[in-house]
């Protein structure tokens, strides 16, 4: 089993060059801005602000594209919570969208029919999410938001390095959100990051994560009400050692993801989800469809547990539409009633999707073992 996160000896270095610099939050000139510098550059963005998390960069992107109380945001309904709660924060409303069962991602055509039906314009955003690390459909959901006058904040939480049409994501739309989380392909334990070409929105966001600070302003003078969500030197010392090598280890997951292409081509109850010919996905995680047949024999929970009985490393994946949380019943945040609400391609997705993790893309041996492990599975359970 591929450990997750790695012990990686330039990883240690760095942080402890960090660590014996006895400056560990941020500073001016410190390893932050490097960092911030070097993603961005790595990304083809302006401009780059880190942050504690995922979700702290997308609360703070929203923000500063205006999103205000009462307005509506679109999303789609298979993604992580936080895609709907840093909006859901600041008294805004989900408006959950279907997803296409060929990458996963917000169905363009789902998106233009409530786009349509929105004749007062209350959705000011929409946050298409390239799960899994398989960039959205970003031209057509951009052109469309743009027609509606709604602004675009991609949610890359998943799809560090992962290109779009030749472009890398994240600064496409109006900004984009990366994720540091343990899980992700690169990972700080935790952390984020927030990328834009736009200068307006680039100081908003530093200012938001800065205590209101002006950029270029004096320390104990705030111009906005923010928070603290600077990320430490600590963890992007350890950021900037594992951007030098991404590359290389984004190839070794891509060739990984192939072998398991092959592997299991022909094989009845599984379709894995491939990237469309014009996207590279980074392989956070390989999605694989079981067959209606098998779940509805076994279900979902049933193929998983006999596969890792058999060596395989594959997890269930999100167990109900994100419209379905109990948290969005919570009555403080005086939310539409989504009990009605139904999805069809998100709905059999939660139903029959399983993932493989970004990890075990890292090993051949890892990948073919998961493979056969799977295919056992779907032998011993027709």
């Amino acid at each position: 089993m591929v450990k997750w996160p790695p012990v990686n000896p330039s990883d240690e270095d760095a942080l402890l060059k960090a660590f014996r610099s006895g400056r560990w939050g941020r500073v001016p000139g410190g390893v932050v801005e490097e960092f911030e510098g070097e993603f961005a550059k790595y990304h083809e963005a302006k401009y780059a602000v880190a942050v504690t998390s995922g979700t702290a960069g997308l609360l703070l992107s929203y923000l500063a594209l205006g999103l205000n109380e009462g307005d509506q945001f679109a999303l789609p309904a298979y993604t992580f919570i936080a895609t709907a709660t840093a909006g859901v924060m600041l008294r805004a409303v989900p408006v959950f969208i279907d997803i296409d069962p060929e990458t996963l991602n917000m169905s363009v055509e789902s998106l233009k029919a409530t786009l349509e039906e929105d004749k007062d314009n209350r959705i000011k955003l929409v946050v298409p999410v390239h799960f899994s690390g398989i960039p959205a459909e970003l031209n057509e959901i951009i052109n469309a938001s743009r027609r509606h006058g709604a602004k675009v904040v991609e949610d890359a939480a998943q799809a560090h390095g992962a290109v779009y049409r030749g472009r890398r994501v994240g600064a496409i739309g109006d900004a984009g959100v990366f994720s540091f989380q343990s899980s992700k392909n690169m990972t700080a334990g935790e952390g984020g990051i927030v990328l834009t070409n736009d200068y307006e929105v680039y100081v908003k966001v530093w200012s938001y994560h800065h205590a209101g600070r002006d950029i270029n302003g004096e320390w104990y003078v705030h111009r906005l009400i923010g928070w603290n969500f600077r990320m430490t030197e600590l963890q992007a010392a350890i950021l900037l050692s594992q951007l030098k090598r991404y590359d290389e280890e984004f190839r070794v997951r891509e060739r990984n993801a192939k072998l398991l292409y092959e592997l299991m081509e022909g094989v009845e109850d599984y379709r894995p989800v491939k990237p469309p010919a014009h996207t590279s996905s980074s392989n956070h995680l390989l999605p694989i469809w079981i067959s209606e047949r098998l779940i509805s024999r076994h279900g979902k929970a049933r193929v998983v547990e006999e596969a890792r009985r058999r060596g395989g490393e594959v997890v269930e994946g999100y167990p109900m539409p994100l419209y379905r949380q109990p948290a969005f019943k919570d009555s403080y945040w005086r939310l539409p009633d989504y009990s009605r609400l139904s999805l069809p391609v998100t709905e059999d997705a939660c139903r029959r999707v399983i993932w493989i993790p970004q990890h075990v893309l890292l090993s051949e041996e890892e990948t073919r073992r998961t493979a056969e492990a799977l295919i056992k599975t779907a032998k011993e359970l027709s």
